[in-house]
């Protein structure tokens, strides 16, 4: 099996695992089909699911204690309930027709290996995109168990942060998805471009040699053989970069949801390491401190660490996209090396290159490291505007009440 039948087939399992998809990837004929093992994980996860959201509906120390300590926390955790409930139901549906988009995607990608080290370093880059985050909060998970000395806490309590934690899991495989295409999709850039390059230098000695006298006989290559293969290139290039527009409109909800509820849990977390930074700390021992702490890192880690996964697939994929653009710049520079025909061809690559992988969010926002950036320091901004007003409102009403308390005496 090639490098990318294997990324596939690996995301796939991942996927599979974390309830984000019901069907299964074969690898001969490029395609996902629905699987009964698929669905019935599904519905199992969904039945878990539904038992565990009922806990926040019952009787449970731990949200009584939530709700004495901070009722905006356990708002919050009301609000992350509410926005989770629907966003697992919209994962299984986008999952659905997105595995549509990328069978047509997959169907149309030639699967075969880069030769060498570069195969093995671009293998290891998928798997770190699909894996890190996992990683990182098997780390966390290990450090926390540590300091709990490996015991469980109650069934009760596990079951309430479940019902918080699956759906954030299956609609994080949207990310997961859209950045291994993307790893796919730069894959294939690499490809044409390399045949791309060899038709073009083929076309320029052809062209050269015809300029210099008495060589014009010289069959350096057979121009129309050329030329179709050129023009083939380019309707890879127009077929690859239509499929993976496809994947990204039927993904862009899923990543959208994604950012949402992350602010939610960014803000919970900011809030929660505020207050007790400043005043909760004196209810724990040193070791629970060390699990706050640990737990709350690990929020601000596997978010960041997703965020970071998604940005370099779609970097790479917009670098290899320029680099491609550029490489047919510089031979369309050069006025009198190429043939008329094979111009045009090259021009309208340029344009695909230029136009079809600049996707927007709902056709406003940009999607590009630039905009993602600016967009996560204006919910950091939003975030911390709440937390201080908060804890500023706080602040006052206690020096109020502590005022009251003197006139009182």
């Amino acid at each position: 099996m090639s490098s990318p039948c294997r990324v596939i087939r690996a995301s796939n399992y991942l996927l599979l695992l974390t309830g984000y998809q019901m069907h299964w990837f074969d690898a001969q004929q490029q395609r996902y089909r629905i699987t009964l093992p698929g669905v019935v994980n599904v519905f199992v996860l969904a039945c878990v699911y539904a038992g565990c959201f009922a806990q926040h509906f019952q009787p449970s120390a731990l949200l009584k204690t939530l709700q004495d300590v901070s009722p905006f926390l356990y708002d919050l955790t009301r609000l992350q309930l509410v926005l989770s409930i629907k966003v697992f139901s919209y994962a299984i549906y986008a999952s659905v027709r997105a595995v549509g988009v990328a069978s047509a995607l997959t169907a149309s990608l030639p699967l075969k290996s880069s030769p060498g080290r570069r195969r093995v370093k671009n293998e290891f880059l998928a798997y770190g995109l699909l894996c890190s985050t996992f990683v990182v909060l098997l780390c966390f998970g290990m450090y926390i168990g540590y300091e709990l000395e490996f015991k469980l806490p109650p069934l009760k309590d596990i079951m309430i942060g479940s019902a918080l934690f699956l759906p954030h899991l299956v609609l994080a495989g949207a990310m997961r998805f859209y950045s291994i295409f993307a790893w796919l999709a730069r894959d294939r850039l690499q490809q044409l471009q390399a045949e791309v390059d060899e038709l073009l230098t083929i076309g320029q000695m052809r062209t050269e040699m015809q300029l210099v006298p008495g060589t014009s006989s010289v069959p350096v290559a057979v121009t129309p053989s050329s030329m179709d293969s050129l023009l083939s290139q380019c309707e890879q290039l127009q077929q690859l970069a239509t499929n993976f527009g496809h994947l990204f409109e039927s993904l862009e909800h899923s990543l959208l949801l994604l950012l949402g509820i992350n602010a939610n849990c960014l803000l919970f977390g900011c809030y929660a390491f505020v207050y007790y930074s400043s005043t909760w700390y004196v209810l724990f021992d040193d070791r629970r401190q060390r699990i706050f702490y640990a737990g709350n890192a690990s929020i601000y880690a596997c978010i960041g660490c997703d965020y970071a996964c998604l940005l370099l697939a779609q970097t790479l994929l917009e670098q290899q996209s320029i680099q491609f653009s550029e490489r047919l710049s510089t031979a369309l520079g050069q006025r009198t090396v190429l043939p008329k025909r094979m111009r045009r061809i090259a021009k309208d690559m340029r344009a695909i290159l230029s136009n079809c992988f600049r996707f927007k969010f709902l056709s406003i926002w940009r999607f590009d490291v630039a905009n993602f950036t600016l967009l996560q320091l204006l919910q950091l901004l939003i975030i911390a505007l709440i937390v201080i007003y908060h804890y500023l409102n706080d602040a006052i009403q206690l020096a109020n009440e502590r005022f009251d308390s003197n006139n009182d005496e």
